[in-house]
């Protein structure tokens, strides 16, 4: 394992290994190989640390310096997984032309983001499944600080580290650090989830449904909303590591959102909400379905459609705290008056919930562990019943 900077690319002239994935009949690529020889060739006698999940689709203007950033990670044990998802430009060419044994090139058909994915899982065999877009980036201290913490907390299945856009197709500033801290994914954890932040314990990632390939929208709020089946707390990193680039195409995709049907939005988060123990409390899910109830949206069902949606929502919402600003938002979407004030006000609402809860859970958690040490400094001889109780 090489924990030292590596300030270029690694000095291999292996060429890249190339698998094709089970939709393909053969690979597109010259000196193409098995899926079985691809993995049997890897240059790891052991499982590398991370498996780095890239899809790629049309990207010839970004690929290569996504890969460049994970390249001169001052981590190195690793494997990239890069599934191109039909691509008709040079993505494929570019990622070729990275001369690293560890990079490992999937062809399919297109299929989406989520397929790509979901192709790139089957494929890893790393510890932990870390994601990255082909079009973010990460700075070179990302996967380290992840490595130390996962080190640092075995306990701990899923960790992501702050993200930031890049509007501006340049290196925006980075803002200063905070300290790395504990979250329960339901209560705010989720919403500090951004596919290129996050890494998932492999064992958690082997037990989730894979990626949902029928949703084109939405997909990741409901991935992360599926991870608290096998885990209720993430570990979230102080610094800024990855960025989320917005690019034209991106405007466009957030478009054809604005039209995507409301019930294909919500309805797997509500599936998912009302199949955990506690729904009332996990706010950061809430969260996730009301940002879609915009009132354009919301207006686009009939009465009694939106009645039926909202009176299921109102029975996971908790009573005090979000009920009455769901309440007070529908009767302005049905007289058509201070619709967007309400939604706001419910918005920010939900979100105070979120906060609120997630700063009593952290507290409570932080004076039980200075208990626990304290108990611990006692003496060896305490009563282990009364230390339980």
């Amino acid at each position: 394992m090489n924990h030292g900077r590596n300030d270029g690319f690694a000095p291999c002239h292996s060429p890249v290994a190339m698998v094709t994935a089970p939709s393909e009949s053969c690979s597109p690529y010259p000196d193409s190989r098995s899926t079985h020889e691809a993995v049997h060739h890897s240059p790891y006698m052991q499982k590398p640390f991370f498996s780095i999940i890239i899809p790629a689709y049309n990207l010839e203007n970004y690929i290569a310096a996504a890969l460049q950033s994970v390249l001169v990670q001052t981590f190195q044990d690793f494997e990239i997984i890069i599934v191109d998802d039909g691509s008709s430009d040079e993505t494929v060419s570019i990622i070729q032309s990275f001369h690293d044994p560890r990079i490992h090139l999937v062809s399919q058909v297109n299929g989406g983001v989520s397929r790509a994915r979901n192709a790139g899982m089957k494929k890893a065999v790393g510890a932990y499944i870390a994601f990255l877009d082909g079009d973010d980036y990460w700075y070179p201290e990302h996967l380290e600080l992840a490595a130390d913490f996962f080190n640092r907390h075995p306990e701990i299945l899923a960790y992501a580290n702050r993200y930031m856009r890049d509007e501006l197709e340049a290196i925006p500033p980075r803002p200063p650090s905070y300290p790395e801290s504990i979250r329960r994914l339901g209560i705010r954890g989720v919403l500090f989830m951004h596919p290129s932040s996050v890494i998932l314990n492999s064992s958690l990632a082997s037990r989730l449904p894979p990626w949902e390939e029928a949703m084109p929208y939405g997909e990741d709020g409901l991935y992360w909303t599926r991870c608290m089946r096998g885990t209720g707390l993430i570990g979230l990193g102080g610094s800024v590591t990855s960025i989320y680039r917005q690019r034209a195409s991106s405007a466009m995709h957030d478009e054809h959102y604005q039209h995507v049907s409301l019930h294909s939005l919500i309805a797997p988060l509500l599936n998912e909400l009302e199949a955990m123990k506690n729904p009332k409390w996990q706010f950061a899910v809430h969260y996730l379905v009301i940002r879609e109830l915009h009132p354009k949206r919301l207006l686009s069902l009939n009465a009694e459609e939106r009645i039926s949606l909202t009176g299921r929502i109102r029975k996971i919402m908790h009573p005090c705290l979000n009920r009455p600003f769901l309440d007070s938002y529908m009767k302005a979407c049905s007289a058509r008056a201070g619709m967007e004030q309400s939604f706001s006000a419910l918005m920010d609402r939900t979100m105070f919930s979120c906060k609120w809860l997630d700063r009593l859970e952290r507290m409570g958690r932080s004076l039980f562990f200075r208990l626990q040490t304290n108990n611990g400094m006692e003496g060896k001889h305490q009563d282990p019943a009364r230390s339980r109780s």
